[in-house]
């Protein structure tokens, strides 16, 4: 009965989630779903965000059912002089390569923070795989420029929410 109510809780009573500080799972994240993450003026280059500044596999970022752009400026090594990009849910699962997982920060206070894990070929987008994992190479399956790749695919489809402050 939990499962079918989880989506009315959710968009009805998202302060009682994060009381309870109930985790989701990557299933629950619709494809249209922002993910914000911050950046500042060293992330640029030619005032487009360096495709180094997308760090993969375990990317944070704050999900948008949960957080306000501005929100990523109030996380642990933050700075109030962060500017914010974000990026879809469907573009994290960019082919089949990566999803969204949800990892609540207690110590920090932030319901919203999800990671963006990197996938095995033979998982699908609904598998959470455990945090921090080290796959050695011949299991990952993604070679150094399938991940450029991905990284680059982020880098053109994200928006851009507000700028560093100098």
């Amino acid at each position: 009965m939990l499962t079918q109510l989880k989506p009315l809780i959710v968009k009805k009573y998202p302060l009682i989630m994060r009381l309870c500080w109930l985790k989701h799972k990557p299933s629950d994240f619709d494809l249209k779903d922002k993910l914000f993450h911050a950046f500042n003026s060293d992330d640029l280059d030619d005032n487009k965000i360096n495709v180094n500044a997308i760090r993969f596999p375990d990317f944070s970022c704050n999900w948008d059912r949960f957080s306000k752009p501005i929100s990523v400026r109030d996380r642990k090594n933050g700075s109030k002089n962060d500017g914010c990009f974000s990026i879809t849910a469907e573009d994290s699962r960019y082919k089949d390569m990566a999803t969204p997982c949800h990892d609540p920060l207690k110590e920090e206070k932030n319901y919203s923070h999800i990671e963006i894990r990197q996938l095995t070929k033979d998982e699908n987008v609904f598998f959470e795989p455990p945090k921090k994992r080290k796959l050695e190479k011949e299991i990952q399956g993604w070679s150094r420029s399938q991940r450029l790749e991905y990284r680059m695919h982020l880098v053109n489809r994200l928006v851009r929410e507000f700028e560093p402050l100098d």
